[in-house]
């Protein structure tokens, strides 16, 4: 393949997936990580993609979060499939945490064990609950977020303090390789806080943001107990990311 053709190809790549790392691209490429590292710096330095740690990023990324208004109809059927997954790892009388997001809040109706004490920084998720079930629930205190309506900051963070979690989940922005990334530092942090009060922990996320990244890593796959996702997961990337925890994409 011509250099040329190559570059190209890593381009309409990273168009494609927003970011990639340099071993995904030179498996999609079928060449060296080497010469993939030599093709991202000069297309960084001609300003055609952003050069980052590991990897690329498109060049004309968003630098601000979408809203949960702009999202709340996107991918909808995936995420109620995640539901009944979530559903199948929670027993009743369990203590769970919940962590914002879309993709939590469309599988809230699939949740339908008995006596649980739900602990949430999402506000759309503490609506649901207090209105459609009779949960115990705990909604953090914190400074509320506008754009993603959910609770972060030192408050929020330390309402975790005294807390003892049987399994929580907490969605994502995107993840590439053995990185669990957001748009804001805060949201990762409440949901670090959550992870290190549980027995077991598990990142959600529908397939579609699998190979994409944003800002922030905020903890790593390889950490947690299992990946939730959709049946609409490619062979090849259960594969991928099997290296690094359990995927689940059908009910336990």
């Amino acid at each position: 393949m011509l250099k040329q053709e190559r570059q190209q190809k890593l381009l309409d790549l990273i168009q494609l997936h927003t970011y990639l790392s340099i071993a995904e691209i030179a498996s999609r490429l079928e060449v060296s990580e080497m010469t993939i590292r030599r093709d991202i710096t000069e297309l960084a330095k001609q300003r055609k993609l952003t050069k980052l740690y590991g990897g690329a990023q498109k060049l004309d990324i968003l630098e601000k979060e979408l809203s949960t208004d702009e999202k709340i109809e996107t991918n909808v059927s995936q995420k109620k499939y995640i539901g009944k997954i979530i559903n199948s790892l929670i027993r009743d009388n369990a203590i769970i945490f919940l962590g914002a997001g879309t993709t939590i809040f469309y599988a809230l109706p699939e949740i339908q064990r008995k006596n649980l004490f739900v602990i949430t920084n999402s506000l759309i998720a503490f609506t649901y609950l207090k209105e459609n079930t009779n949960y115990r629930i705990l909604l953090t205190g914190g400074e509320f977020s506008h754009t993603t309506e959910e609770f972060v900051g030192e408050v929020a963070v330390r309402s975790f303090d005294n807390l003892n979690i049987d399994i929580a989940f907490a969605a994502t922005n995107g993840i590439f390789d053995d990185n669990v990334t957001t748009a804001q530092f805060d949201e990762g942090a409440v949901q670090n806080a959550a992870f290190a009060k549980a027995k077991e922990t598990c990142i959600v996320a529908d397939s579609s943001k699998l190979g994409l990244s944003d800002v922030y890593t905020f903890t790593r796959l390889s950490e947690h107990d299992y990946l939730i996702t959709d049946n609409e997961i490619s062979d090849e990337l259960v594969e991928h990311y099997s290296k690094y925890t359990t995927i689940l994409r059908e009910e336990v």
